[in-house]
């Protein structure tokens, strides 16, 4: 993962505050901050499928 789930949560709280003074900025990152967690959570769906399923 690049970011932890806590690294996440930062930036949204970040994206938040700059939302505040500067609608341009804060657009630019929540556009970041959103491809970031969808290539996380992918890279972690991905390793939890390749993980032996306890069905048999």
């Amino acid at each position: 993962m690049h970011f932890s789930w806590e690294k996440h949560l930062e930036l949204s709280r970040n994206v938040a505050v700059a939302s505040d003074n500067n609608q341009g900025l804060a657009l630019a990152l929540m556009g970041v901050a959103l491809t970031l967690l969808s290539k996380d959570l992918l890279m972690h769906e991905m390793q939890t499928t390749h993980l032996p399923s306890s069905r048999t």
